[in-house]
């Protein structure tokens, strides 16, 4: 018996959902088991939440869904369901969904107004590489293109920076300032524009890089991005396939995605003796919290990450 996903609710919200397949598949499933309980709950008819609940003294008289309800349903999951991440999932989108329907009227009373959502942290996953990974990589990077050498430059650069690969991506030249060795982020990033600090070994490769006729065929006074293809903003496609390829060059079998490279910057940083509230602000995290869940324990890192050297070459 189909109640919630046969419904006016469910149709109008579908034709107006504009996010990604999976996304929406997502929501379905918290749809199905709030479906499922009102069924085990004895609900018949025809959904209408603005005359929900039936009075016991007064018949013919009804009630907008109220968030005890929601606070049964809930209490109903719990009971099933021994996970938290389930429970916060199921709330966040049922809250959503509510929200939805309030704001284009189609209910007169969102019973999920305020309601708390269980807090709860995904754990980052350790895809960080090892000191030994990072110099094969930026040896094969190196090797693969002595002259130009911009790949060698762009996962150097990550590894330093941390930047995100959006914010990477879209940096431009005239936002490196090389005597200062700051980086101002601008473009796509998620929180506050902060500058970020470049080593000085660092700027040397950077000086050099930016002074090759292959780059200078496509400067435009400063407004290029810094790493580009052409003149053209590198794909995420692009900078994908070349740590793929990078990885095989280098004898690396993992499979590594450009985010692992901001992860690992963290490392480095904790290993180089960073504190953790510097590596936050390398990082631009909002919170200390979401800066802590990317470094171990300082008594784990030893079976990260060997001790530095002082030169990349």
């Amino acid at each position: 018996m189909a109640i919630l996903l046969q419904s006016s609710y469910f149709r109008f919200w579908s034709d107006h959902f504009k996010q990604r397949v999976s996304t929406k598949q997502k929501y379905i499933a918290v749809f199905k088991r709030f479906e499922a309980f009102l069924i085990k709950a004895g609900f018949e008819g025809t959904l209408d939440f603005n005359q929900f609940h039936a009075s016991r003294e007064h018949p013919g008289r009804y009630l907008p869904i109220q968030r005890s309800f929601i606070d049964r349903f809930v209490f109903d999951l719990k009971q099933q369901y021994d996970s938290d991440r389930l429970i916060a999932d199921t709330i966040t989108s049922l809250k959503r969904f509510f929200e939805f329907l309030h704001d284009m009227d189609m209910i007169e009373h969102n019973p999920m107004i305020g309601y708390p959502r269980p807090k709860f942290e995904s754990p980052i996953q350790n895809t960080s590489l090892s000191k030994e990974e990072c110099l094969a990589i930026l040896k094969a990077a190196l090797y693969k293109n002595p002259f130009y050498r911009q790949e060698f430059v762009f996962i150097w650069f990550m590894l330093v920076t941390g930047l995100r690969i959006s914010e990477i991506r879209s940096l431009r030249r005239k936002r490196l300032n090389l005597k200062t060795r700051i980086a101002h982020v601008f473009e796509a990033q998620k929180t506050d524009s902060r500058p970020v600090a470049i080593p000085s070994y660092l700027v040397i490769e950077l000086e050099r890089y930016v002074q090759h006729p292959e780059y200078l065929a496509y400067a435009n006074q400063g407004d290029e991005y810094l790493f580009h293809h052409q003149g053209k903003k590198m794909t995420v496609h692009t900078i994908t396939r070349m740590l793929h390829d990078l990885a095989q060059d280098a004898g690396v079998s993992r499979h590594i995605r450009p985010h692992d490279l901001r992860r690992t910057a963290a490392y480095l940083m904790q290993m180089g003796g960073m504190n953790i509230v510097d590596i936050q602000h390398q990082l631009r995290h909002k919170n200390l919290g979401t800066t802590l869940r990317y470094v171990p324990p300082l008594a784990d890192l030893s079976r990260i990450l060997n001790e530095p050297e002082n030169g990349i070459y």
